[in-house]
């Protein structure tokens, strides 16, 4: 199966549209919390939010305003994203500067171990100038992603212990694009 990656600074096709909001309803609770508990795609307080039906409606709609990059198959639909917001500054960081804040990123299960998102940051470091940042967010039992972004050069900037429940807590990673080598 062949999969390209598009970037859209903002997403306007309709069945690509439709195809993420398959994505969200299908691994809503494979987030800490679920996207469905959450107002949008960067709120602090990840704590006490209400499940309204498993659908992530107030999350999408925060999501369609920002940036994507898409992995689509040869079918031409959506097997993955991610979402981020260029020019974003980070609050919830003590040393708080202008960011490319990812926000989302979900790959089909069966598309995972296949590099896509490895390939999304390299996709997104490439389309950003030196000396630029990327920030990013997980839970700590995200160890996948975490994997993911240790082995990309991100370094852990904060951690909010058990943000999330108990035991779960949140991590911020951030990497400054060096250029050439990355």
């Amino acid at each position: 199966m062949s999969i390209h990656i598009e970037h859209h600074s903002k997403l306007t096709n309709q069945q690509h549209l439709d195809d993420i909001w398959a994505l969200l309803c299908r691994y809503d609770q494979a987030f800490v919390p679920p996207l469905s508990a959450r107002e949008n795609t960067y709120q602090s307080n990840l704590l006490g939010g209400q499940l309204v039906a498993g659908k992530p409606r107030k999350y999408f709609e925060t999501l369609k305003e920002q940036s994507f990059l898409i992995a689509l198959n040869e079918h031409q639909r959506v097997v993955g994203f991610m979402s981020y917001r260029p020019e974003y500054v980070c609050q919830d960081l003590e040393d708080p500067l202008e960011t490319t804040y990812v926000t989302t990123i979900i790959v089909e299960e069966e598309q995972r171990g296949k590099g896509i998102t490895t390939t999304f940051y390299k996709t997104l470091f490439a389309r950003l100038e030196p000396m630029e940042t990327v920030t990013t967010r997980t839970w700590s039992t995200n160890d996948d992603h975490i994997h993911v972004l240790m082995k990309l050069g991100f370094e852990m900037v904060k951690s909010i212990e058990d943000s999330r429940g108990e035991g779960i807590d949140t991590v911020y990673f951030r990497k400054t694009i060096e250029g050439e080598s990355d």
